[in-house]
């Protein structure tokens, strides 16, 4: 199985921005930077942290610790949580000399009385101004009752105020004894702790900044910016800039009559190097579906030569995806690295991705964390498989199938219902998926089997095993049965185009409507298919307007038995404000919305008068 880690070794041939992230991170002036390296959820950002990490291994001068946010986020105080957890590490640091390592261990003492700063001497700071008064009985009252545990948390809590004063406040006055000017302390003791000439540059990654809860997030930017961005210091933060953007809007939302982004200014200000991640493309996928196979079965020195090799070669820059021929070449033999009992395992997988990884790419999205995912599922069947009919599946329909899934789950389950009518006793065998395959160049978008045109579903009948109609797949779906009522239209998936696109649709009105359209329909095909499967879903919930489903209904005519389908299964009661785009769309198709209507009717959406008069408009 394909874990979830970050991997240690870079096949997805990130190098080039590790090399230049690590280069300017340390090569600047001697003032803070901030960089952020932005990528959608499981692009491989952890990944590019290792690799940026292992570029300061020796390196003089340099400290690189790392940090994950989201370890922090059941902490009350994640900001004072981190500080401590930096400190910490750069105590703990070999690298670090250690008359350096004092400083960092002295203002880890000092963190305890941020923690009260920061809460605005809300609970604790009345106790501690009443036992620096000489007057403990204000505290007593909110002690337990014990006499004994009374003494005793007096006893801690004088002996911790005793320390801070006179380490922290000494020599202080009240106007001084403030939030603000403890941050300007705590900077300023951070920043001196490095000016010693040993030290060139502290490193500090963040990662899963993006898995943490939006406060959380804000809490992260903030403790970078106001207490630990000092002279000397590089922090790289590695997260989806869309959820950080998301964290930023619900915090601080526009201002009514301001058309400002609050959300690209704040980070703005607080990254001054953005570096984009790009999502794979599809040869990227195919050659990272076979160099995870790779992976699996070979010796970890040899598949580790083997990624050197590729990267000398260029292999991954090449315009076609990487073959095995390649690596057979390159590794000399691909056989010799593998055990032998393992041999004939990778040979029947290995042939499997070979055939369906093409198609496999369209599904992925360009991320790798998507690609781990189908290939441990894919695993997983295949040894209930064996468990179940030894020998007796091909294992090739099998991970053709899980892909049809990823691709259009709705699909799937009419593929599941056409098999129950699988004729034993027939050469042809699925009569319905025969005359589908057969038709499937006409694109009739009247046909029934017009959901089988789509570019990507076409290229998916076409990819090999081909004739599934002679195959009786009664016990594949039975190993797939728990996924047979499970969707795949998550948004999270989509592609970086194919979200910004339905993030317009959340703030969408009738005058951007048909800007939003004309950039909708200028997606790719698969963008534009993924997209319009959640749309649809959408329009079944009665969460879209009629005069959006009208514009979709003119501008995209293969979709409009879908569009129509989606209306006739939503529960939403047809309004008044709703005839002028049924009158529409019946113009533009009226044996399909006059169908439409008489289901409206039935169901007791509409009224028959009201359908005459769009009828009648109509005509």
């Amino acid at each position: 199985m394909w874990t979830d880690n970050a991997s240690q070794i870079d096949m997805l041939f990130y190098k080039p921005y590790a090399d230049i992230v690590a280069q300017v991170a340390v090569e600047t002036d001697d003032n803070p930077l901030t960089v952020g390296v932005f990528g959608l959820w499981g692009a491989g950002k952890s990944t590019l942290l290792n690799l940026i990490n292992q570029k300061y291994i020796g390196k003089d001068g340099v400290i690189c610790v790392s940090i994950n946010a989201w370890m922090f986020e059941s902490y009350e105080d994640a900001k004072t949580a981190i500080m401590e957890a930096l400190l910490r590490e750069l105590e703990e640091n070999e690298r670090v000399p250690d008359d350096i390592k004092k400083n960092f261990k002295s203002l880890i003492k000092k963190i305890d009385f941020l923690k009260v700063g920061t809460k605005a001497i809300s609970t604790a700071a009345p106790m501690i101004a009443s036992l620096i008064a000489g007057n403990p009985l204000p505290l007593v009252v909110n002690l337990p009752n014990g006499i004994e545990e009374i003494g005793s948390t007096i006893k801690g809590i004088s002996d911790s105020v005793q320390e801070i004063k006179e380490e922290y406040l000494k020599n202080e006055n009240s106007t001084e004894d403030s939030v603000v000017n403890n941050v300007r302390k705590f900077r300023k003791e951070f920043e001196d702790s490095l000016k010693d000439e040993k030290i060139k540059r502290v490193v500090v990654l963040i990662d899963d900044l993006d898995r943490c809860q939006p406060e959380r997030i804000i809490e992260t930017l903030e403790v970078i910016k106001l207490f630990l961005s000092v002279k000397k210091t590089t922090f790289i933060v590695a997260a989806d800039e869309n959820v950080i953007q998301y964290a930023i809007k619900k915090k601080y939302p526009n201002i009514d009559g301001f058309n400002i982004e609050l959300d690209k200014e704040y980070i703005e200000k607080i990254i001054q190097l953005p570096i984009q991640i790009p999502e794979l493309s599809m040869k990227d996928v195919q050659n990272y579906m076979l160099l995870m196979v790779m992976q699996k079965y070979m010796r970890a020195d040899k598949f580790q030569e083997m990624i050197d090799k590729i990267g000398q070669n260029k292999l991954m820059i090449e315009t076609t995806p990487i073959n095995l021929e390649q690596l057979e070449e390159i590794t000399g033999s691909i056989n010799d690295c593998i055990s032998f009992d393992k041999r004939q395992e990778y040979k029947e997988i290995v042939n499997v991705i070979m055939q369906i990884r093409q198609i496999a790419a369209y599904t992925l999205k360009g991320n790798p964390r998507q690609t781990k995912r189908f290939l441990n599922t894919f695993i997983t069947k295949r040894q209930l498989s064996k468990l179940y009919y030894g020998d007796e599946l091909d294992m090739g329909i099998m991970a053709k199938l899980l892909i049809l899934h990823k691709l259009n789950s709705d699909l799937f389950v009419q593929l599941s219902k056409w098999n129950s009518n699988f004729n034993l006793e027939s050469d042809v065998g699925n009569e319905q998926y025969r005359l589908m395959r057969q038709s499937i160049d006409t694109e009739d978008i009247d046909s029934e089997y017009y959901k089988w045109y789509k570019p990507r579903i076409k290229a998916w009948v076409k990819c090999p095993p081909e004739e599934l109609e002679k195959e009786n797949l009664d016990k594949y779906f039975y190993l797939t049965r728990e996924i047979l009522n499970q969707t795949e239209e998550n948004e999270s998936n989509l592609s970086e185009a194919s979200k910004k696109i339905l993030e317009r649709l959340g703030n969408i009105s009738q005058g951007l409507a048909p800007g939003w359209i004309n950039d909708l329909v200028a997606l790719s095909n698969h963008d534009l298919d993924d997209v319009m499967l959640i749309i649809l879903k959408r329009i079944e919930k009665g969460n879209i307007d009629s005069y959006l489903y009208r514009l979709l209904f003119d501008k995209l005519k293969t979709y409009r038995r879908d569009i129509a389908g989606a209306i006739r299964k939503s529960s939403k009661t047809i309004e008044p404000s709703d005839f002028a785009a049924l009158k529409a769309m019946y113009d533009q198709d009226v044996d399909l919305i006059s169908s439409l209507l008489d289901d409206l009717i039935s169901s007791g959406r509409m009224k028959q008068k009201a359908v005459d008069a769009i009828v009648k408009k109509g005509d």
